[in-house]
């Protein structure tokens, strides 16, 4: 079906309606009265521009000669003069006529100092009434009747648009210099206070231009400045003129016009603000207050809020928020706020990831993070520390803090943070704590040892650990047998080890089973080797199960698991991503096969010492024909000294059988 829009535009509503145009490639022009209107077009990629003010008469001829079958008329809603003109053109021609109309939301006549008046000479009049400095941000097409109305045209200040025909305006009006204000919003409550005051205004008067004009901010700044607002009802809400659709219902005539199904798209914004307080709020994020319809987040984070009115939500989880905006469909411009940054430590992930499988436009905003407050309260340079968050969830931060120099932790909570810094005495040459960063409560906190200082910490805490012995610890670590608790046990001998290792090429985050795990050697150096490894070791001997807890207590490997068992029975475990063998208790090809049916593409490692066990696995690879084994078989001595001499005392010769699908052999 043929279908050409003429959209007259250079408003929001406007605008958005010619992204929905250009994306579903609906053939259409867009007509602006300003060559700055045109301007803002063309940056969002606008092409089909007319610009210029028309008369009826220039109306019905774009309409003819056009060959338009629908015409959207999204101006200004105190441009009447100009709908009429655009109603009055279409009823001329034959073309269908749609008034795109603006939410100018609930009057707020209720309130303290404002004044809400049906006509400019009422406005006026109540504006004459008032002493001191007037802000007018009614634009520049009413002006030269108001100042006409002042004898003291000086007390007068206007906020206009940037361009030329604006400020020709203003100064036919009689008003130059300081008391033109020209610049393009949309303005901020803060803003528009900082005005307010800097003018020593005692009133302003507005349009009833909705939330969209900015209306909710300049009635909330005069609000907290105690000025007088006089609002201009919106003409569209008390005539006959007022019959209009909303976004949505002209967005389904389209459809039903050009046999497209047009969705309107559902937008959603993700924003960080930062520590709290207003003053860490940044400019994205102000700008996007200026247009959400309501605010979702935590009870703390909307706290920080109580000056803006806008509806708050005290709900921050994906499917509750969901369900709300399903129930409330008028809404456009929802916000969720987090605190800090959400690129850090943040719920703002999962909403990311939830919200874009429900299909909508995710916009994300980043804040200014806690750790960043805390580097610079403490002096430090970011770019040599590492942070770790273990706020809700599994990390081995022992780890962390005897490896890095540097260190930036984000607990959960208070006690949590207390934990860590008791930890943290004994291996950290300086502790501290910051708390309620960036809020008036902030306080820095030095933790010793017999300070007192952890029983101080409260509300959202970061901590900083100084670690001058990280630097010499060795980026391969590997132990020494000497390092081990080892008893009576047999142990993977260190040269083994380092060679098994290298075979099972573990990688963050690997799931490693370590089956017959003895006094735990190949299980510690895997711990040790990443804090995000998560080891389990597997044995059923009871003497080696106390050497295992007795050796994880001593190298604090928080992420290694003992398990109490045999395998393959005790394997009812998460799926592995690695695999070591070093006993199997005569249960090899049950355990391969239980391996294998949890995860076919498990790398394996056995050690053989024996050649009955060699034969064993062998015998079990014929069970699989698509894995071809890799062998290494070790001979290694050490030397001792006896008398003048170095003696060679070898080691039981071991194989080194690797195990996985689509390996290629690697030598080592």
């Amino acid at each position: 079906m043929k279908c050409k829009v003429l959209l007259f535009g250079g408003t929001t509503e406007g605008r958005i309606l010619s992204d929905y145009l250009r994306e579903y490639d609906i053939p259409h022009e867009v007509s602006v009265a300003t060559e700055y209107g045109g301007e803002i077009l063309r940056e969002k990629g606008e092409d089909n521009l007319l610009v210029g003010r028309k008369s009826a008469s220039e109306i019905e001829k774009v309409i003819t000669e056009g060959a338009f079958t629908i015409v959207v008329d999204a101006t200004h809603p105190f441009a009447t003069a100009v709908s009429a003109e655009l109603r009055g053109a279409c009823e001329a021609t034959g073309v269908q006529y749609l008034r795109l109309k603006r939410d100018t939301g609930k009057e707020l006549s209720g309130q303290e100092g404002i004044i809400y008046v049906d006509t400019l000479k009422e406005a006026i009049k109540e504006l004459s009434d008032t002493e001191g400095n007037i802000l007018l941000l009614t634009g520049s097409k009413d002006l030269q009747e108001i100042a006409d109305s002042f004898s003291d045209k000086t007390r007068l200040f206007v906020r206009v648009l940037p361009n030329t025909d604006s400020i020709v305006k203003c100064e036919m009006a009689g008003l130059s210099g300081k008391q033109i204000i020209a610049m393009q919003g949309p303005f901020s409550r803060q803003m528009n206070v900082a005005t307010i005051k800097e003018l020593h205004a005692t009133a302003i008067l507005t349009k009833e231009s909705g939330r969209t004009g900015g209306l909710d901010d300049k009635l909330q700044a005069a609000m907290e400045c105690g000025v007088k607002a006089v609002v201009l009802k919106n003409p569209e809400n008390k005539s006959e003129a007022s019959e209009g659709y909303s976004l949505k219902d002209i967005l389904k005539i389209l459809s039903e016009n050009t046999g497209k199904e047009i969705k309107i798209k559902k937008e959603i914004t993700l924003a960080g603000m930062g520590p709290g307080g207003e003053k860490y709020f940044t400019r994205e994020l102000i700008k996007e207050l200026e247009i959400a319809d309501v605010i979702f987040g935590a009870q703390a984070v909307l706290k920080n809020l109580e000056g803006i009115n806008i509806p708050k939500i005290p709900e921050y989880k994906g499917e509750e928020i969901n369900k709300y905006l399903e129930k409330n469909s008028e809404i456009n411009h929802p916000l969720v706020l987090f605190s800090g940054d959400i690129s850090l430590c943040s719920g703002a992930k999962g909403a990311f990831e939830y919200f874009s499988k429900l299909g909508y436009q995710v916009k994300k905003i980043p804040g200014i993070s806690s750790v960043t407050i805390f580097a610079e309260r403490l002096g430090l340079s970011l770019e040599n520390i590492s942070v770790v968050s273990a706020h809700g969830r599994n990390c081995n931060v022992t780890w962390h803090m005897e490896n890095s120099r540097e260190l930036i932790i984000l607990p959960s909570t208070p006690e949590h943070a207390g934990e860590i810094c008791r930890e943290a005495l004994e291996i950290a040459d300086s502790v501290k704590v910051g708390c309620d960063l960036g809020t008036s409560e902030e306080q820095i906190l030095d933790i010793t040892a017999d300070s007192g200082a952890i029983d101080l910490i409260r509300g959202k805490s970061l901590i900083y650990i100084s670690n001058n012995r990280a630097a010499s610890v060795p980026f391969v670590r590997g132990l020494s047998d000497d390092e081990i608790i080892r008893g009576k046990t047999p142990m993977t001998k260190e040269e083994i080890r380092a060679l098994s290792m290298r075979k099972l090429a573990l990688g963050r985050n690997a799931v490693f089973y370590d089956i017959g795990a003895g006094t735990g050697s190949i299980s510690l150096e895997a711990a040790l080797l990443a804090p995000d490894i998560q080891v389990y070791a597997i044995e059923k001997d009871d003497e080696a199960l106390a050497l295992l807890q007795q050796n994880k207590d001593k190298f604090k490997a928080v992420n290694m698991e003992i398990i109490h068992g045999k395998a393959p029975e005790a394997l009812d475990l998460p799926a592995p991503s690695h695999v070591f063998i070093g006993g199997s208790g005569g249960n090899m090809k049950d355990i391969l096969d239980t391996v294998f049916a949890k995860n076919k593409d498990a790398r394996i490692v056995i050690n053989a010492v024996t050649a009955e066990t060699f034969a064993e696995v062998m015998d079990c690879t014929k069970a699989y024909p698509d894995i071809e084994p890799d062998i290494v078989q070790i001979f290694a001595s050490r030397y001792r000294k006896v008398g003048r001499y170095h003696l060679a005392d070898a080691l039981n010769p071991v194989y080194i059988i690797t195990l996985q699908r689509g390996a290629v052999d690697d030598k080592a």
